[in-house]
């Protein structure tokens, strides 16, 4: 299996394993310690001595249960032996019985005042939840002789951390985890849940299992219809006899990125590859390449809304701790499958620690980010946290999500919905059906900020074929949040972006006018009632007109806004790309207020946007300026809409 595909059961048995095997060196060099200086019996006692030898040795033959009962035999006829209550403790420990660890070091600390055993008391106390207790042992802890410096700081950690459990578990968040049903939860493992913007299409990896056979992890995927979810169908154009998980899917559903490890074609140990989707039909997945994929260790790939960005963890060289958590920037296919990417950056230190971060997931909002650690402080194993990305390309604080979305197991894999309402993620939570898949609702103050989305078409106006234009959503608010999409075959694109703000909306092709038009994206359109635009390029020719409706004036002015700019950008790159073009600026206003004002008003702002074109390096000899005041309307003037798609700036061909 995926070192790390599993986000819960994978895990533990891996750092059981590893634990088992620390845990007898331990106790070997603890046991010569101690009977080195064992002042509660001699070392004449040899009964005794061989006793606790023969015990030893079954300890070391991995025969627990002789082990305990040699250990026991010495206890009932010597109370105070203490190397017996040690092994025992480390026997329980590796069985995962802590409560019964815990009962033996605690005898054992009744006859040394060795610290080590106070530490290891303190971390079991922990593991289980017993956070007071293991406060007080790890204070105890702190009063051994020879600590470094850096140790006490590591200790004074595990008790904040200790303290911040206590206060989460007085101050629990709202919580009401929900099973999925039997279509989609099964007796094997289901995890690592990633839905759709529409939040129809749920896919996930499953762990399947079948009789003398290795487990093999799959993709599947279940749609939501009529109130449910169907049944899960595995992906079979992805799903190989090798394993893959640990998957992200992109806003249009076309675009599915997940990991594999040990691949002839792989550049480390896991890479992470992609696979696109076609006609309803998934290609075959090709390795994302360098210099996302390394010769380290890089999983669970989150990829943007905006197309820009691919998140990913990694335990490359340059992090901060063991696994932090990278992005890289999509620059675009460049031919034979290929990806271009930016140099991947590290998240900084608003998320990543000495420790490990994994899991990412990146809202559809494009801000709201979270991930899951295992230094910050929380619960215990993994937490899950969230920060967010600022308008200066940086994050904010980490914070904890809380009792008890978080746990003393790991957690990991969390997913949510576009509307920011409801998270997926998976959890062993019922006795008998291993990883299962679970929703819960957000609390209000806990919830991302919602998206809607655009469902695009573009055709020709003349041939109404499909047109493989570039659309453009830019946030007129903030003109460095960008959306950018290329319509597919089809002419169809989709786009996502958050609520509450107004947009321009701009679409072009080489051959064509390029189309404008700006939305004021309110909580009136939702993800079950996205926008569906169908947009008619017009073919360049003399006496073609195109409508800019994002280039905005002060009112009453004809000074140009700084939310014109990017409008204004693409009106000048039309103007070199197209140099042969001979054009009219025209002014148009509604028919609010006095209309020999409004006769002068268009005049002048169209003669603004031909100065600020000439300013961009377009000769002035190519344009006429020309304003027509409210005497051409393009729709009815009593309305607000009416209004405001009357006021607009036109530029007509009317010469090669």
């Amino acid at each position: 299996m995926l070192f790390l595909h599993k986000p819960l059961t994978e895990n533990r048995r891996v750092n059981m394993a590893q634990h088992s095997i620390k845990n007898r060196v331990q106790f070997i060099l603890c046991t010569l310690f101690i009977l080195m200086n064992l002042n509660v019996f001699a070392q004449s006692e040899s009964r005794i001595q061989k006793q606790f030898e023969k015990a030893r040795k079954y300890y070391l033959m991995n025969n627990n249960e002789d082990a305990i009962t040699e250990a026991n035999k010495i206890l009932d006829k010597t109370p105070g032996f203490l190397n017996a209550y040690l092994l025992l403790a480390d026997i329980y420990s590796e069985l995962d019985s802590t409560a019964l660890e815990i009962k033996y070091l605690e005898n054992a600390r009744k006859y040394s005042d060795n610290r080590t055993i106070s530490y290891r008391l303190a971390e079991s106390c922990r593991s289980i939840g017993l956070y007071g207790k293991a406060i007080t042992y790890f204070k105890e802890y702190l009063k051994a002789k020879k600590i470094t410096d850096f140790r006490k700081a590591e200790i004074r950690r595990k008790i904040n951390n200790c303290k911040f459990a206590i206060n989460a578990k007085k101050h629990p968040v709202e919580f009401k985890p929900i099973r999925l049903s039997e279509k989609i939860n099964t007796t094997d493992d289901e995890y690592w849940p990633s839905l759709s913007i529409d939040q129809r299409e749920l896919v996930f990896t499953r762990l399947v299992k079948k009789e003398g056979q290795i487990p093999q992890e799959d993709f599947f995927v279940s749609e939501y219809n009529l109130g449910s979810w169907g049944l899960a169908k595995p992906i079979i154009e992805i799903n190989t006899s090798k394993n893959e998980g640990a998957q992200s899917i992109s806003v249009n559903g076309k675009f599915l990125l997940f990991t594999a490890c040990n691949r002839s074609d792989g550049y480390g140990s896991c890479d992470i590859y992609y696979s696109k989707r076609v006609n309803g039909k998934w290609s075959t997945p090709k390795n994302a390449g360098p210099p996302v994929n390394s010769k380290a260790w890089e999983t669970q790939p989150s990829f943007s809304s905006d197309n820009r960005y691919l998140y990913f963890s990694s335990n490359r060289s340059g992090g901060k701790g063991k696994k932090d958590i990278w992005r890289a920037e999509f620059l675009g296919m460049i031919g034979n499958g290929k990806i271009k990417w930016g140099e991947p950056e590290n998240l900084g230190d608003s998320i990543n620690t000495q420790g490990n971060e994994i899991s990412p997931f990146i809202h559809a909002n494009n801000k709201s980010f979270y991930y899951a650690s295992d230094y910050r402080y929380g619960m215990g194993g993994f937490d899950l946290f969230n920060s967010q990305l600022k308008e200066d390309n940086t994050f904010s604080k980490s914070v904890n999500l809380g009792y008890p979305i978080n746990t003393l197991e790991d957690e990991q894999g969390l997913n949510i919905s576009a509307d920011g309402t409801t998270a997926f993620f998976s959890s062993a939570r019922e006795t008998g059906t291993g990883l299962d898949i679970y929703t819960f609702e957000l609390e209000k103050k806990m919830r991302p900020e919602p998206v809607t989305y655009a469902e695009a078409r573009v055709t020709d106006a003349i041939t109404n074929k499909p047109v493989l234009a570039k659309i453009e959503l830019i946030n007129l608010s903030n003109l460095r949040e960008k959306r950018t999409e290329t319509a597919d075959k089809k002419g169809e694109a989709l786009l996502c972006f958050p609520l509450g703000a107004n947009y321009a909306f701009n679409v072009s092709e080489k051959g064509y006018l390029f189309y404008s038009q700006s939305f004021q994206m309110d909580d009136s359109k939702t993800i079950s009632n996205p926008y569906k635009i169908r947009i008619k390029l017009q073919p360049i020719k003399i006496g073609a007109e195109m409508n800019l409706y994002n280039i905005y004036f002060e009112t009453d002015s004809f000074k140009i806004l700084t939310e014109s700019e990017p409008e204004l950008q693409n009106l000048s790159l039309f103007l070199k790309n197209n140099p042969e073009l001979n054009v009219e600026i025209q002014g148009h206003t509604d028919n609010t207020g006095n209309p020999v004002r409004n006769q002068q008003l268009s005049e002048l702002r169209a003669k603004s946007v031909v100065e600020y074109l000439i300013a961009n390096n377009i000769d002035r000899v190519r344009m006429k300026a020309r304003g027509f005041g409210e005497k051409h309307p393009v729709a009815t003037n009593n309305s607000n809409e009416g209004r405001r798609l009357n006021r607009r700036t036109t530029v007509k061909i009317i010469g090669k």
